[in-house]
């Protein structure tokens, strides 16, 4: 049984979360808005994530920080679809910020809890509470009243924010059967997903043509950085 210090800290720990999440949540669009504004090439800003985020996981289970299991070739096969969604959902959302004003991908963002309530309803989850619908409903209807008042309405970035908001949702659709159905933690999942993605998305910017162009100009940024600092 909980002491009652330990009840009276459980609101504030729930609190300074969720406040939290909002706070980096904000400063990530914001961040990603402004770095698009000087670095075009968003698909190799996401190959370089998912390398650092691979990297960073497997020197943290090499020095102890965190526990992993050695990589199943079953079970990558299982979470390919999930990566594909979470690439295809950053992807689209960070060529939607490059035309999309900052207010307008935020609320377009917010669409994405009614399609996870949609899907959840068709995948068999059942319907959610009565509350739970109307507060998402009602968050659509404000963001689709917002956006008929947008004066710097862009249709490609609308349409990529909104591909974004189906890939996503497709996303924690499948990360939440994943993690129940085989036990996987939210690392192991983090893992599979970037060695899963590197070889995909350095077939696209190789592709595209954003590599190497998109390097060295990433590395002449950097450089220009250190000098004025």
């Amino acid at each position: 049984m909980d002491s009652p210090r330990e009840a009276e800290s459980t609101p504030f720990l729930s609190l300074f979360s969720a406040f939290s999440y909002g706070i980096a949540s904000m400063a990530m669009v914001f961040i990603n808005k402004a770095v698009l504004m000087q670095y075009a090439h968003s698909m190799t800003l996401l190959t370089l994530q998912q390398l650092a985020t691979g990297l960073l996981i497997h020197f943290g289970r090499v020095m102890g920080y965190t526990k992993l299991k050695d990589v199943n070739f079953t079970m990558a096969k299982k979470l390919l679809p999930v990566s594909v969604f979470y690439n295809a959902n950053v992807a689209f959302a960070l060529a939607s910020l490059k035309g999309v004003n900052i207010p307008m991908y935020i609320a377009i963002k917010r669409l994405t809890p009614l399609a996870v309530l949609v899907a959840g309803f068709f995948s068999g989850k059942g319907r959610p509470p009565i509350q739970v619908s109307l507060s998402v409903v009602f968050t659509a209807v404000g963001v689709i009243i917002a956006a008929l008042g947008d004066f710097s309405f862009d249709l490609l970035g609308y349409s990529m924010a909104l591909l974004s908001v189906f890939f996503q949702t497709m996303y924690l659709v499948l990360v939440e059967k994943s993690g129940a159905e085989d036990g996987l933690s939210s690392v192991e999942l983090m893992f599979y997903n970037s060695i899963l993605s590197l070889p995909f998305l350095l077939f696209l910017i190789i592709a595209t043509g954003e590599f190497p162009h998109s390097l060295s100009l990433l590395l002449e940024k950097a450089n220009s950085l250190t000098c004025s600092w």
